[in-house]
């Protein structure tokens, strides 16, 4: 089985969100968000661990991807102005 190949990673202001632009092994590109998550567990206290979120669709190339991901996501239009 071939893995996806991470191209780009874009991180949130506060570091605790990020999403990851991807190739995968047939030339298509998606991008998928990881967030990290914090669950207090009664009588054994804090666990931080990273999720997965929402993945897009397919893209003919990482530039269309691209264009969609600085659309959809706030801090990534705020921080290229």
């Amino acid at each position: 089985m071939e893995r996806d190949r991470l191209l780009q990673r874009y991180p949130s202001p506060n570091g605790k969100r990020w999403i990851d632009l991807y190739e995968r092994h047939d030339g298509r590109f998606y991008f998928q968000e990881f967030y990290e998550a914090r669950d207090d567990i009664p009588s054994y206290g804090a666990e931080t661990y990273i999720s997965p979120g929402w993945t897009s669709g397919l893209y003919e190339s990482a530039e269309a991807a691209e264009r969609d991901l600085y659309k959809m996501i706030p801090w990534l239009s705020e921080n290229s102005n």
